[in-house]
């Protein structure tokens, strides 16, 4: 299957909240990049978008990806791998030599697996954090989870 990795852009909203229903979120995704803050990857197959992935840059400190997603049925397709090299070139031109990435290694083993393959090196036993959710209906709840933070040197890629 061949797909796109590209930066995303305004006229995306609709097919992202196709993705994830969450309109607010993704303007405020597109605003960071607007302000070179963040960078919102999308995975395209031919007109449809099956992916996401966020780079935050947090001023001079590493630069961390976070949010990724591909739809399911097109997962195991090397997607998700190409998200992340495409966002690691994004850090890397903006001449940042180390790249982070936090995962819950319970809920998300897949993702584990996907980062340490791609030579990111765990830099802490796995720790708490706790978070507040919205559910459907907008009702708040707090919800305790497992992260495992890793670091990747970035190379001339």
């Amino acid at each position: 299957m061949k797909y796109h990795i590209r930066l995303a852009n305004r006229d995306d909203i609709n097919a992202l909240c196709h993705i994830r229903n969450n309109e607010a979120l993704f303007l405020n995704y597109l605003q960071l990049q607007l302000d070179e803050q963040a960078y919102l990857a999308v995975a395209q197959v031919e007109d449809v978008l099956v992916g996401f992935g966020l780079l935050k840059l947090n001023g001079p400190l590493i630069p961390k990806l976070s949010d990724l997603f591909v739809k399911p049925t097109f997962r195991h397709q090397g997607i998700g791998h190409a998200l992340i090299k495409f966002r690691e070139q994004l850090a890397y031109e903006r001449c940042f030599d180390e790249i982070f990435v936090s995962v819950d290694p319970i809920e998300n083993p897949r993702m584990v697996k996907l980062v340490t393959t791609l030579h990111y090196v765990a830099i802490c036993e796995p720790y708490g954090k706790s978070a507040i959710y919205y559910n459907e209906d907008g009702a708040t709840y707090e919800k305790t989870y497992m992260r495992v933070d890793f670091k990747k040197k970035l190379y001339s890629l």
